[in-house]
């Protein structure tokens, strides 16, 4: 997983999805989305700038973390506008927190969700159940799995 430290050594960074700087993921992408995984270090802050129209959310999943002057808590969902900008992360915690920052452009298709499928049309939502059932998504060996310690945690 591409990954670099933060200018002035304040942390790091992992491209998980998409491209940052000179980092690109191997994930390959049909879209302009992106996924980082950020760490600030203890009072350490840090700027990332995105275009226009691009939809940006950030997720603290451990520590809160000062975003553009705002507080926020840990397990907060932060959605950001759509206009062209900064986003400013601030670490005032005596550890280092992490960030969980996404989005890209925007969705131009229809997306219909129903139960573990997500396509574009009921009729693909049907197809998807159809070829489910008939064993058409492959099978998973239990058997195989246990074997080889493979808890699942």
């Amino acid at each position: 997983m591409p990954f670099k430290k933060l200018p002035g050594d304040k942390g790091w960074i992992k491209v998980i999805a998409g491209a940052f700087e000179e980092l690109k993921s191997a994930i390959p992408d049909y879209s302009e989305q992106f996924l980082f995984h950020i760490r600030l270090d203890a009072g350490a802050s840090f700027e990332i700038s995105f275009a226009n129209d691009l939809e940006v959310a950030a997720y603290l999943p451990v520590l809160p973390v000062i975003l553009n002057d705002e507080h926020f808590d840990t397990r907060d969902f932060i959605e950001f506008d759509r206009r062209a900008g900064i986003i400013e992360m601030k670490n005032k915690n005596e550890d280092p927190c992490d960030i969980i920052l996404f989005g890209g452009e925007r969705y131009r298709e229809a997306i219909v969700a129903e139960g573990p499928f997500v396509m574009n049309s009921m009729l693909e939502i049907a197809n998807a159940y159809r070829d489910f059932h008939n064993g058409d998504y492959g099978k998973i060996d239990y058997e195989k799995q246990r074997s080889t310690g493979y808890t699942g945690k």
